[in-house]
């Protein structure tokens, strides 16, 4: 398709600005842009390739030191318990060149070339292309690109959190590369990566359901992927996976260039066809499009739910943003063939201006696609004194949305398309762009506003109206943009002086280059910009100066700088990060190991109630031990990053109904495990559950039970209520319940007495036993009894239920008491699985009442599967005093008496036990520190009260973060003044603070003439008692779930 543009008049191509004595200096020229424009791709071609590890390559790094013109290592925070060595620690250094990311930075090299006649950056954008499909393209296709890999450049792989291994990793969200390049570097290396993008992710082309992470080993047969049977059209939500637009729109983005570059029509209608699933799925009675077209999640209440898919906020209105930018685009990069595009995003974004635009105050609304204001509603339902909540604030249009509007106005010349622009441009500072059409504007040619990516709807105005005062208004932008953002020194583009990285994928170099092109009626030598993403963004800060008071804090959070609390920068509000700022880490897990011990202190049995951890502690409970006669019951809930191993040297003690232990994060372990090591007469009754957060399946393979020791645990809870086949909801444990030694009895009365996600495993030494029931039918509780391990059925003479199958293999034992009844282990569901090699050795204990002539059931089988079961699999420990047969008699094996044994033989030698395998240790590097607590109190009591406690030191205590100032010589002191860092999201005011100095050594509270303040935005000040020390210290209790910040901290004299 051609383009063709509007010429603006000669008079914008130059400019004379005089300068009086005094007067501020002129602003920049359009002359001085292009070439600081030339300097800066000057600059990515030395210094922005990669020089790095033992390959120097010719692909681009991301990003780029200012005062090193190198590229900077990332401290990545990576998807844990992955495959692989990098997956066991969650930060990791990388120097990255993200493909996916580098759409902005190729259209501008491309267009550079295309504009000023040197070929060098075209060609660079080649080499790099090159080197990619040579090095680091799979057997598919696909390129190691995106939002889960990446190059290192450090090391020439690929790197990424790629989890599970392999089976996932290809995603792409609003990334739109500039394809067209790719196709002159390599057609058919491009042919394949854009066809292996549909064949990876579309996995039913039905109803267009596709998952956001292709796969990188599916074999692509390109004979194929675009002659998938036609079927009927799919209209409306239809369950299916998460089909975001944010990922669907590159899916269309990919098979519609496909289609343009290649001129082949099969691409372009099956692009289409999933387009039309979010935009034929549009909410018959508002318009409004769907975030995604098939319906998978939901959050929310029963009384306020939010269908994921209906969503439309500031994060998931992706036709009203860059999605709906690149889709635009391709109506006219489609010509003729892009009229189902244009006519449908004009209804969209009629309908988002309808429902969710606030013109009177630019502010968009967060809403639901069939009209449901969330913000109204939450109101309308809020209780009675419930303080308002802020879940729904709205948020001020992107550039990216007034970009979508322009250019659906040049396409459209829609009236009410114009005149929600024109409340968008006023509400940017941008002024009245006038009536429809571009007639009679009022620009504000003064404008302050540095932010570039608005200049490309300022181009698509001058391109909808030949009205030149569009461009002025975007000079204005560009002056005030260039001025502020270009480094001359170093030839590159940083948000501020104190950026200490410029963003190689930025926009800002394509908008200026943009701009240029449209002053010179040239812009069709400039690749549009499709709202690429512009990778990573990353607030890389750096003080200019410091103070010299040696600053230090705990638990600093990354990518925060101790430095910012004595810089000297001041903020314009508690959450202006444009500043270096200082925050500490906001407390998800614990970092360091309780050890607690239980003494034997008590006179009598006791309860220890309200265990907890709090959600800001530091430590974890790793351990508890427990060595009294006397009974302790523990009642609450305790939370774990790792293993808990409750150690019971002696006595018979509880853990209380309804009470909990829960994995809640990653652990450098990778084990989460409720370890129970019960010695010789020693009883734990375990009344409470073993759960894992929400999610957890994401971190970790699951928490589990393990039984060691020679005595005896039982577990009582109900699983069944937390369980659900769907891992994502699931909270009950998902790893195995294994019984090394002693006995695991199983006595819940209803539902299933272990997680039905777990597999249990009798290994050799040890017996399940019990009266309860495991499993809940179809799902994973098998039970597997392991060579030299043993299953014993009640506690006393009972039953006990199998609902998910047994597994005995080679060497299993089995025990059934038997007197006037029997024992009865009972399988109603699974499989039960023999040995079939008459390897399982049975022993009858006679209780009394054990007659010739009789048979007793042993082993019901009724409702399961069987598969190698045969009574001769079966053989009498013939220790006892009686001789019988084992026989089947329908699903039922039975035991048939028939006569007394004169001379009982030795009881049969358990199979070898296998080798054991230490555990490795960890390093030490991925140790915790472990501290110990040792309870006091020989009456129990509460958890949480310090009394308790030798020394007062509770175990999981919620502490308070720290600063510190270490002075060069001691000084008076005699106040504080700090300015907190609260964003009112994930960051707030603290609780409370206080001032501590350093005499002799030793710590001492300031003594304060006033309360000590916690407001937003303003310094607060407390005044103290004049001291002389050489270090103060801030301590701030932090409020519950939320971290905190210091944007400046002061000390006065």
């Amino acid at each position: 398709m051609t383009r063709t543009f509007p010429t603006p008049s000669p008079f914008l191509l130059c400019a004379c600005f005089l300068i009086e004595a005094g007067a501020a200096p002129a602003p920049p020229t359009d002359k001085d842009r292009l070439d600081a424009l030339v300097q800066y791709a000057g600059t990515v071609l030395v210094h922005g390739r990669d020089s790095y590890g033992e390959e120097h390559t010719p692909i681009f790094s991301d990003y780029l030191e200012v005062s090193t013109l190198k590229a900077p290592e990332m401290m990545y925070i990576h998807r844990l318990g992955g495959p692989g060595p990098r997956s066991k620690q969650p930060f990791q250094p990388v120097i990255a060149s993200n493909l996916a990311y580098q759409g902005n930075l190729m259209r501008f090299l491309v267009g550079l070339s295309n504009l000023t006649g040197e070929a060098k950056y075209k060609e660079a954008c080649k080499e790099c292309l090159r080197y990619y499909f040579e090095h680091y393209a799979v057997p598919n296709g696909l390129l190691q690109m995106g939002h889960h890999r990446w190059v290192n450049l450090n090391t020439d792989r690929y790197d990424g959190n790629d989890w599970p291994a392999g089976r996932s990793g290809h995603e792409m969200k609003r990334d739109y590369p500039y394809y067209p390049i790719f196709w002159e570097t390599d057609p058919v290396a491009t042919r394949r990566m854009l066809t292996a993008h549909w064949s990876s992710h579309i996995q039913d082309w039905g109803f267009m359901n596709f998952t956001r992470h292709g796969s990188y080993v599916k074999e692509l047969n390109e004979k194929t992927v675009w002659s998938q049977p036609v079927t009927k059209p799919v209209k409306g939500i239809v369950k299916g996976n998460l089909t975001f637009f944010d990922s669907g729109s590159d899916i269309i983005y990919a098979g519609a260039q496909l289609g343009i570059l290649n001129k082949d029509d099969r691409p372009l209608f099956w692009a289409q066809r999933l387009y039309a699933r979010y935009a034929d799925s549009a909410h018959p009675d508002t318009g409004l499009p769907p975030w995604h077209h098939t319906s998978l999640r939901e959050f929310g209440s029963q009384d306020e739910p939010v269908p994921e898919y209906a969503l439309i906020t500031a994060g998931s209105a992706g036709l009203m943003i860059n999605g709906g930018v690149a889709m635009l685009r391709l109506g006219d990069d489609l010509g003729d063939k892009g009229g189902y595009y244009r006519r449908t995003m004009l209804s969209h974004l009629r309908a988002y201006a309808k429902y969710c635009y606030r013109p009177k105050v630019n502010e968009m609304r967060n809403y639901l696609f069939d009209g449901t204001d969330l913000a109204e509603r939450e109101k309308k339902n809020a209780k009675p004194g419930e303080p308002p909540s802020n879940a729904w604030r709205p948020w001020n249009p992107a550039p990216a949305t007034l970009l979508a509007y322009a250019i659906c106005y040049r396409q459209s010349s829609d009236g009410e398309i114009w005149e929600t622009l024109r409340s968008m441009c006023r509400g940017n500072d941008l002024g009245d762009i006038g009536e429809r059409g571009g007639k009679s504007p009022v620009l504000n040619l003064a404008t302050k506003e540095t932010e570039t990516n608005l200049i490309f709807p300022l181009v698509e105005l001058f391109r909808a109206t030949g009205n030149n005062v569009y461009l002025d208004l975007g000079r204005t932008i560009a002056n005030n943009a260039f001025t502020k953002h270009f480094r001359a020194k170093q030839g590159l583009f940083t948000p501020s002086e104190l950026h200490r990285t410029a963003n190689l994928c930025s926009a800002e170099p394509l908008a200026l280059l943009t701009l240029e092109a449209a002053l010179r009626g040239k812009l069709a030598k400039v690749p549009t910009y499709a709202a690429s993403n512009e990778g990573e963004q990353v607030p890389y800060l750096r003080p200019l100066k410091s103070r010299p008071c040696n600053p230090r804090a705990s638990h600093l959070s990354y990518p925060y700088t101790v430095k910012a609390l004595c810089d000297d920068l001041l903020p314009a509000s508690s959450g202006d990060t444009s500043v270096p700022v200082m925050s500490w880490e906001n407390v998800r897990k614990a970092s360091d190991e309780a050890i607690v011990t239980f003494p034997d202190i008590l006179k009598g049995p006791v309860t220890i109630s309200g265990m907890i951890d709090q959600p800001e502690s530091r430590n974890s409970v790793s351990a508890m031990l427990i060595d009294s006669t006397h009974s302790y019951t523990f009642a609450g809930n305790l939370n774990g990053t790792g293993d808990l191993a409750v150690t019971v040297k002696r006595g018979e003690h509880v853990w209380a109904p309804g009470s909990t232990w829960t994995t809640t994060a990653w652990s450098p372990s990778e084990t989460y495990d409720l370890v129970m090591n019960i010695a010789r007469g020693a009883k734990l009754s375990f009344h409470g559950l073993v759960q894992e957060v929400q999610g957890a399946h994401t971190w970790c393979s699951g928490a589990g039970i393990i039984k060691n020791g020679r005595g005896i645990c039982e577990l009582t809870a109900d699983y069944a209520p937390i369980y659900n086949a769907d891992r994502r909801n699931n909270r009950g444990y998902r790893a195995a319940t294994v019984v090394n030694a002693g006995v695991l009895l199983v006595n819940n009365t209803s539902g299933s007495g272990v997680s039905p996600k777990s597999t249990v495993e009798v290994n050799h030494g040890a017996t399940l036993s019990g009266n309860g029931v495991i499993g809940v039918g179809g799902s994973s509780a098998l039970v597997v009894v392991n060579s030299g391990g043993r299953i014993d059925p009640g506690d006393g003479i009972g039953t006990l239920t199998l609902r998910d199958g047994l597994k005995l293999n080679d060497g299993a034992r089995m025990q059934f008491e038997v007197g006037e009844k029997a024992d009865l282990l009972r399988i109603t569901g699974g499989t039960f699985q023999g040995s079939n090699k008459r390897s399982v050795v049975v022993t009858i204990k006679d209780l009394g009442g054990v007659k010739a002539g009789r048979s007793y059931d042993l082993i019901d089988f009724t409702g399961a599967t069987f598969i190698g079961v045969d009574a001769n699999d079966f053989g009498l420990d013939k220790s006892q005093n009686f001789q019988g047969t084992f026989h089947l008699v329908g699903t039922r094996l039975q035991f048939s008496v028939f006569a007394p044994r004169l001379t009982p033989e030795t009881p049969p030698t358990l199979p070898p036990a296998p080798v054991p395998v230490p555990k490795p240790a960890l390093p030490a590097n991925r140790q915790r520190p472990k501290t110990h607590y040792i309870w006091a109190n020989a009456k129990g009591g509460e958890w949480s009260n310090p009394a308790n406690w030798r020394g007062e030191r509770i175990p999981n205590v919620k502490e308070a973060e720290w600063v510190q100032y270490e002075f060069e010589k001691p000084r008076k002191v005699s106040g504080i003044q700090v300015y907190w860092f609260a964003n009112g999201h994930d960051r707030k005011v603290p609780e409370s603070w206080r001032v501590l100095y350093r005499h002799k050594g030793a710590w001492k509270p300031a003594e304060a003439l006033g309360d000590y303040p916690v407001e937003p935005d303003q310094f607060n000040e407390v005044k103290f008692r004049p001291v002389e020390t050489d270090s103060v210290k801030l301590k701030a209790r932090l409020q519950p779930g939320v971290s905190a910040g210091i944007q400046e901290w002061r000390v006065l004299p």
